[in-house]
């Protein structure tokens, strides 16, 4: 009878010390917060193949709207800025992978991308069409069904798909480049028949050129936000915070006019958005 009575009290010791274990091994699990501001350091993924909004010079110099913004919310959190190159696979798995803290990578918020990664409010506002050789095609509907060229790992690949489908279009063929110059050679040379990007990319990239030209329209709105670790909320306050800051101090707006607005901007693209400030 007694060593019937010590049973429950065995179990709830067993499960009093698991309890311990587990709370102390969760605690134990530095933060990003925690680890960035012991080092006074950033580490911030930008892309370096996505002009104009970060790309590198001929002399090597690092550029472009993510880049400044990047250092500018650098500055705001308070921190030392460590810039990594990333690209538009990598953006992500670095975040995964603990190699970056922030990835200001021109990355369009969806939901396969939040399963992986957490995002920010949204810092930038565009859209997704095709650029073309001129007089090809005039809707995205003519384009269904042709074989066109996307970036490796862009979410223009599944919207492309379903829009095609929710519109009653044909299977898509899209060939993957992770080299934007070479897709541009491709629509050049009308291996594909159509380039599909963000519709910032796409302008820079043809730049000077009268005989490419944009599909009116778009596929996809852009909604681009900063990635961030997974299940990180108070790293994730800190730098929705910064942004808000940035962009109630006007500094965001600088840096937006630098870029897009007025005659000395490198590709015109009228601010379309307004970012979610917080009361």
């Amino acid at each position: 009878m007694q060593r019937k009575n010590i049973i429950p009290f065995l179990f709830l010791a067993i499960v009093l010390v698991i309890s311990a274990c587990t709370a102390s091994g969760a605690s134990s699990v530095e933060s990003t917060a925690d680890r960035v501001a012991s080092e006074g350091v950033v580490r911030i993924g930008v892309r370096f193949d996505n002009p104009p909004l970060s790309y590198l010079e001929e002399d090597g110099e690092w550029v472009g709207f993510d880049v400044d913004l990047a250092n500018a919310l650098a500055e705001e959190l308070g921190y030392e800025i460590d810039l990594v190159q990333v690209d538009g696979t990598t953006r992500i798995s670095f975040l995964q992978e603990g190699k970056v803290d922030i990835s200001v990578a021109s990355m369009n918020h969806t939901r396969s991308r939040d399963e992986a990664i957490d995002f920010s409010i949204t810092y930038f506002w565009d859209n997704q069409s095709f650029l073309i050789r001129k007089g090809t095609y005039a809707t995205l509907e003519e384009i269904m069904g042709q074989k066109v060229a996307a970036n490796a790992g862009s979410s223009t690949i599944d919207s492309w798909t379903n829009y095609s489908t929710t519109h009653g279009g044909p299977a898509p063929e899209i060939v993957e480049f992770s080299d934007k110059l070479a897709a541009m050679q491709a629509l050049r040379d009308g291996a594909v028949e159509g380039y599909t990007e963000d519709n910032i990319t796409l302008l820079a990239l043809a730049a000077g050129d009268l005989n490419l030209e944009l599909i009116p329209g778009g596929h996809n709105k852009v909604q681009f936000g900063v990635g961030l670790p997974n299940d990180d909320s108070s790293w994730r306050d800190q730098v929705n915070f910064a942004l808000q800051e940035l962009w109630k101090k006007g500094t965001y707006h600088e840096i937006y006019n630098r870029w897009f607005v007025g005659p000395d901007a490198v590709v015109p693209l009228p601010l379309s958005g307004e970012m979610e400030i917080w009361p």
